[in-house]
């Protein structure tokens, strides 16, 4: 195991335990599903940090968490009665990098939230993650340091060169940010009466930052259990079997369209390793793809990987090199709102039926662009030249096939009459550049 990254960030955050009683009336308890006995839940918090420069775009990305909350009732709006503090940290808010929270490739234990007994046993399907305001009231605790500066507020990016940008909040973060039941493995999770329950939050930073950095979280939670809950494996050369660091592994799941959908992302260490958890029972398809100071690689993809499986060596083959897709997205907004949230995906078919979404390299823009009403919005995108190579997964050996075609340019936005638009087939050769056709929504009611 000495090849493997060792945990860099554990804080522990409670000197002493907060206890709850089960009895107690007020809106932070409930017997969660009225079993009896209360349980220990132990609250961490992932990020896969796959926009990180240089890769990405950004250095660090801030968040000042204060409140970790959860519900017994899916439909429980924030004010409800029922509410149970997993970690409560108004008194010391914490500030963290989601762009470093590093783990190993054997377990998902990354930083630690809190600890706090006394919680109700039960099922839970609702969890409520809590931001502090950028411009927090007077009786308001803060950070004892902000690592956002002054005039940045405490959340925010940092760019490469230094440069730091405020991350623009809804009124979500301070009523909690929902975690819903359907993006809870299995959704809900369970406190067994006098045991203790290790809950990770998984905060995508890298897809949650839309437009002029404005957040949008994207948020998944869920027990943590590496025989049941884990997808793992290691990306190598198909050269001489060279680790790969910094590849990019998807997550991905098929949707009513028959495109698959990205439900994870992460990078690869230094060792090539991967580890993507708590994902829901079921299977899911594995696409990686790299691109290093030497070498450019088409994508692999693992068709039918289930949940708590160890995937072994997944083999990467060079690319031609690299291409650029440019192209335009326009939302016409017919209600009161101002701008349209429109995410852009580069798909190939991997098998006769199936597109699947390939990874983007560095230099592609955000994958999902912010579109004013009526304004023609530009998108680029950095794709790897060359074939796919595609196996329906086996535990004892995959076999990969290449699989040609060019590359469609599917765009989804919220709240529009059409939801989902793709291209017509585009080809783009190494060190090309390819002009995709506008698509338009229309009908749209805006984000505000």
């Amino acid at each position: 195991m000495d090849t493997l990254r060792i945990l860099r960030i554990i804080v522990a955050l409670f000197s002493s335990l907060f206890l709850l009683s089960c009895s107690s009336g007020g809106s932070d308890t409930v017997a969660g599903g009225g079993i009896g006995g209360t349980g220990t839940v132990t609250t961490i918090i992932s990020d896969p940090p796959v926009c990180k420069a240089p890769i990405g775009d950004f250095e660090n990305v801030w968040v000042t968490i204060t409140r970790v909350r959860a519900h017994a009732s899916a439909n429980s709006g924030p004010n409800d009665s029922g509410w149970v503090d997993l970690v409560d940290l108004r008194d010391k808010p914490m500030q963290i990098d989601l762009l470093d929270l590093e783990k190993t490739t054997t377990d998902c234990i990354l930083t630690k939230l809190g600890s706090t007994s006394g919680i109700p046993a039960g099922q839970y399907q609702q969890i409520r993650f809590h931001l502090l305001s950028n411009t927090p009231a007077q009786n308001e605790a803060t950070p004892s340091s902000n690592n956002c500066g002054s005039n940045n507020g405490y959340n925010c990016v940092v760019l490469p060169g230094g440069g730091i940008e405020t991350l623009q909040l809804s009124s979500e973060a301070q009523t909690g940010l929902k975690i819903p039941s359907g993006q809870i493995a299995g959704g809900h999770f369970t406190v067994p009466a006098g045991q203790v329950v290790d809950l990770n939050i998984d905060f995508d930073a890298c897809a949650s930052i839309v437009g002029k950095y404005r957040l949008k979280p994207v948020l998944h939670a869920g027990e943590i259990s590496l025989n049941t809950t884990a997808v793992s494996g290691r990306v190598v050369d198909s050269d001489g079997g060279a680790a790969i660091g910094n590849a990019i592994v998807l997550i991905e799941q098929k949707d009513a369209e028959n495109i698959d959908r990205v439900i994870m992302q992460n990078l690869t260490d230094s060792d090539g390793w991967f580890i993507f958890c708590p994902l829901p029972t079921g299977t899911y398809d594995v696409v990686v793809s790299a691109k290093n100071q030497t070498k450019t690689y088409n994508a692999t993809i693992t068709l039918g990987v289930g949940v708590g499986t160890a995937m072994g060596d997944i083999k990467l083959y060079p690319a031609t090199g690299t291409g650029t897709i440019k192209g335009n997205v326009t939302a016409v907004i017919t209600g009161s709102g101002q701008e349209v949230d429109i995410d852009i995906s580069g798909l190939k078919y991997a098998t006769s039926s199936l597109r699947v979404t390939i990874p983007m390299f560095q230099g592609s823009t955000p994958t999902t662009v912010t579109a004013p009403n009526k304004n023609p919005t530009n998108y680029s995108l950095s794709v790897p030249t060359g074939n796919l190579h595609v196996g329906t997964f086996s535990g004892t050996g995959t076999s990969y096939s290449q699989v040609s075609g060019g590359y469609f340019i599917n765009a989804e936005a919220e709240n529009c009459t059409q939801s989902s638009q793709s291209t017509t087939e585009l080809s783009v050769g190494p060190g090309g550049e390819v002009t995709a056709p506008d698509i338009t929504f229309t009908g749209c009611s805006g984000n505000y």
